[in-house]
């Protein structure tokens, strides 16, 4: 198992960015809390970002990703330097695309959603192009893994007391159980990206990247708690930005996927609330922690029969959900 490393204290990384940078810090700040591993630091007249990770390996692969990204003038933070302890990014604002969605309505949150959709794809050509999938880890690559996903459903309906979905388990597992072959951010929640000053949408904390389908992170994305956009306004937007000829094939995988991460992310909601109620969703969603909240849990059992209700292998799920939205604590 490899070593965990201890984390530098907010006066230690100061020093190691005058030693590398030749400018004295003003001060360091801990946007996402003390609790989290990148800081702000702040000179007179800029700031930029340093991060540290527990493990020197996964640090080792994130750095080496945005290089490559940083090279392809993907929308990521740029790579500033770092030594073997900690690097350093520019810093992208802090805008959370998760608060610009909350605060947007109508066509403008529309537009937002779409420029968040278009800058995975960026990212994903930026991808292709430099080779990433080369170098980054299968992510759920084993039929293992894709049973457990499917069968989280049966596992969390005995958690809100439901019945189980009826569903076609094995042709489920055959449908997901597919090639690692592209590079995919995997966390891109809407708190893990930033509205730039132009309007452009940035994704920072690449730890936990990988390969596999390519669709994922747009599962990521729309299946989240704090995602506010319906359905079928992003299928719209994915039928515009997908490449025609194999736009319809990767939507119907994305139903599929997306309808067992939200599972996914129900089970998680229902583990915290039971471990400690309810939280204040506006503080989760600045402090980027999960949105344990009634009205979001419901709005994403809404968002996952709507998905659940495009294929014919997870319209089982529709009823499912509606069982959990009904199920749910005020």
């Amino acid at each position: 198992m490899a070593e965990k490393r201890e984390k530098l204290k907010p006066a230690n990384v100061a020093k190691i960015c005058e030693q590398i940078f030749a400018m004295p810090v003003v001060k360091v700040t801990a946007p996402g809390g003390k609790t989290r591993e990148s800081l702000r630091v702040h000179f007179e007249n800029r700031t930029i970002v340093a991060t540290q990770r527990a493990y020197a390996g996964r640090m080792r692969l994130e750095v080496e990703v945005l290089k490559r990204l940083t090279e392809q003038d993907a929308p990521v933070p740029k790579f500033l330097g770092g030594s073997e302890q900690i690097f350093f990014q520019q810093d992208v604002g802090s805008r959370r695309l998760s608060g610009e969605l909350l605060n947007g309505t109508g066509e403008v949150r529309k537009q937002i959603a779409a420029r968040a959709f278009e800058s995975l794809v960026r990212i994903r050509e930026a991808g292709e192009r430099s080779n990433l999938a080369d170098i980054v880890p299968a992510l759920g690559a084993d039929e293992k893994w894709v049973k457990g996903f499917v069968g989280t459903s049966v596992a969390t309906s005995e958690k809100y007391k439901i019945a189980p979905p009826a569903l076609d388990f094995q042709a489920l597992v055959d449908r997901l159980h597919v090639p690692a072959t592209t590079f995919v951010k995997w966390d891109a929640r809407p708190g893990n990206a930033s509205i730039g000053a132009l309007g452009h949408v940035f994704w920072f904390d690449w730890e936990h990247c990988g390969k596999r389908q390519g669709m994922e992170d747009f599962a990521w994305l729309a299946g989240d708690e704090f995602w506010p956009v319906d359905t079928d306004d992003v299928v719209d937007i994915l039928t515009e930005i997908l490449p025609s000829d194999r736009g319809a094939n990767d939507l119907d995988y994305l139903g599929l996927f997306i309808t067992f991460h939200i599972v996914q992310r129900l089970t998680i909601i229902h583990r915290r609330f039971t471990k400690a109620g309810w939280v204040d969703a506006a503080k989760a969603m600045r402090y980027d922690k999960i949105g344990v909240d009634p009205e979001l849990a419901k709005r994403l059992c809404r968002h996952g029969a709507g998905w659940a209700d495009r294929s014919a292998l997870t319209r089982p799920m529709v009823r499912w959900f509606d069982d959990c939205a009904a199920a749910i604590p005020d």
